[in-house]
């Protein structure tokens, strides 16, 4: 037989669970991005109160917060869709994600401001170190067509896109085109590869 403390109790302690979970799940922001490289930055920005799902109808500097379509854009020199290609964009973008999301959860602005400086000082030694390899590329100071779509990677490794120039390198055509996954470990070995392909 139930006591009536024993129920009284477990019924509390059901209560607690339903009434905790919703409020622990609207932490949780659903975040569409265009591109694993562009999810990379979020996670990065959001860490844990971001879920990353991939929607390649959004622009390509645009995400969806919950939702709502909004432009990160911001400081951003987006003439080319494969603007993170050159991964100095990357501590731009992620500034822009980091006020997007903090408009949509102000509650948490602290901790993705905290989240956006953790991830982008060593993030810059790595794009100082990509500098020095490309200071090397073949491309460099050369007129190269853009036939692949990746001006944004050859303009970073110094070339002049020029519709007449020479062809890119061939292992350039071989180089991913995304990220393999939204996550910073997977953003920085995708430019590895790209800039391996330039070398």
């Amino acid at each position: 037989m139930i006591s009536r403390r024993l129920w009284l109790t477990a019924t509390a302690a059901l209560a607690a669970t339903l009434v905790a979970r919703p409020a622990a799940a609207a932490q949780t922001l659903t975040v569409a991005v265009p591109s694993n490289a562009v999810g990379a930055i979020v996670v990065a920005v959001g860490g844990a109160a971001v879920d990353v799902t991939l929607d390649r109808d959004l622009g390509a500097a645009e995400i969806a917060i919950d939702g709502k379509r909004t432009s990160v854009a911001d400081g951003l020199r987006l003439a080319q869709p494969n603007f993170l290609d050159d991964p100095r964009n990357a501590p731009k973008l992620g500034a822009s994600v980091r006020k997007a999301l903090a408009a949509a959860r102000p509650e948490l602005a602290a901790r993705f401001d905290s989240n956006h400086k953790a991830w982008t000082h060593p993030f810059v030694r790595k794009v100082l170190a990509w500098n020095a390899r490309l200071a090397k590329s073949p491309v460099r100071d050369k007129r190269v067509a853009d036939t692949l779509g990746r001006a944004a990677l050859l303009e970073w490794a110094g070339a002049v896109v020029d519709p007449a120039g020479e062809r890119p390198p061939a292992a350039l055509a071989r180089a991913p085109r995304d990220a393999a996954a939204a996550t910073l470990a997977s953003y920085v070995a995708y430019v590895d590869a790209l800039v391996l392909a330039l070398g």
